[in-house]
This record gives structure tokens, sequence and C-alpha cells, in this order.
């Protein structure tokens, strides 16, 4: 097995069509590489952003398609090979580009929060992985300059591992809850353009909170809707 995938694979991870052993090395090729992972999340982005509006059947505004018509990128752009067929007439899909534009995307390390996530559980779920459920708050700090946000009682550390960004090493804190919903905490030592209180995106089968205390950004990573997982994050930020 390859721990290089091609860009063909990395446009199938995009589309959804990858089994879970490619899945693995494109998500581990790409918490190596925090360019293309930035670039590939915000791809998978655009591809939820394209869903949501091929269900909306409200009519385009006059206006707003005359102004998109304008700043219509070419056919062969990256974001056209993303659209459903659905959206390529050019009034709907040239309007599509103002709100693309206008999207705020989350900050870089969120990329490694989704990727790290998803290495962790397919660990917790291979025998031949062993998880580290040990945690010492001291010794992380010092080494690190990590503070992790103190869990709920019903909150069950199953595994610890750091993991390399760009700019410093994150830790990432795998856990279980006392109903076996299974989710992710994601530290970095980075005062990044989080916001302080939690907000919360789908990113492909996951949904990830993320948010900033000072100089540390956390992103909290599970199954939940992206509304479920953003109150679960405010409940732990005020902790």
């Amino acid at each position: 097995m390859t721990d290089r995938p091609t860009d063909l694979e990395i446009d199938a991870y995009i589309d959804g069509e990858l089994d879970v052993e490619r899945r693995f090395v494109v998500e581990t090729h790409l918490s190596r590489q925090p360019d293309l992972a930035a670039r590939v999340m915000g791809d998978l982005g655009i591809r939820s952003a394209l869903r949501m509006l091929a269900h909306d059947r409200r009519p385009v505004p006059g206006d707003m398609a005359a102004m998109a018509d304008r700043l219509a990128l070419p056919q062969k752009s990256r974001w056209r090979r993303l659209m459903p067929v659905g959206l390529m007439s050019g009034g709907l899909a040239a309007a599509l580009a103002i709100w693309i534009v206008g999207i705020e995307r989350p900050p870089a390390y969120v990329s490694y929060a989704v990727a790290s996530h998803r290495i962790a559980m397919l660990r917790a779920d291979m025998q031949s992985q062993i998880e580290a459920p040990r945690f010492d708050a001291r010794e992380v700090a010092l080494n690190t300059r990590i503070a992790m946000p103190q869990l709920p009682d019903d909150w069950h550390v199953t595994d610890v591992q750091l993991f390399p960004t760009d700019k410093a090493p994150a830790l990432l804190m795998a856990v279980r809850t006392d109903e076996g919903e299974r989710m992710t905490i994601f530290a970095v030592h980075e005062k990044t353009g989080a916001p302080e209180h939690p907000d919360a995106v789908r990113e492909g089968d996951q949904s990830v909170a993320y948010w900033r205390r000072g100089d540390m950004s956390y992103a909290l990573t599970g199954d939940q809707e992206p509304r479920m997982m953003d109150a679960t994050a405010e409940a732990l930020a005020r902790i």
C-alpha cells in the first residue's frame, strides 16, 4: 500500500468515492501537507454548499444573477467540476460564485483536527494499534504548552496522541461518553482566527466545532449534526 495518493485519488476522496483503506492513505498524507489539506477542506466545504443549494428551489434574484454572470469562472475551473448537474445553468451557477466568495472558512488547524479525528477512529477499530488512554496534563503542558479543557464527568479518555502541524505540535484526545458517543478534542498552542465562542461546520461525515481561548485553539469533532456539536462545544468551553 503506497503512502502517497495520486491527484485522482484526492479528487475521488473529495467526491466520497474512496474505500476506507485509501481514505486512510489520503488523510495521512493530508495530515503532513497543511497547504494541500486546507485546499481539500475548502473543496469539501464547497461541495457541501453546492449540495445544499441544489435542494433550494427558490429563484435567483435577477440583479444577483446578472452580477454573477459577469463574475462566472471558466468552464474548466475546479469548483465547476464539483458542481452537481442540476446547478450547471449559467445564472444559478454564477450566483453561487458570489455566495462562495462570501463564505468564511474555518482556520487551517481545523483541517488537522478532522484528519486526526478520522485517524483516531481508525486506530480505535484496529486490533494492531494500541491506544494510549493515560493523560498527564502537567507533562503535556510542560513539553507542549498545551492546556486541555476540563472534561465532563461522563466523558472517558480512550486515546491521547501528539500530532505535528506546520507551526506547533497538537494534542488529540479521543473520548467516549457514557452514552457511547465517540468524539475527539484537538488542541494546539496557537492564536488563530477561531472565534471565542464555538462555531460548527460539517466536514464530510463529521461535524467539527472550533473555538479559541487566549493563545489556545480547540476543535471538537464527532458524528453529531453541527448544531448539536456546537452546543456540546459551548458546554465544554464553559467548564
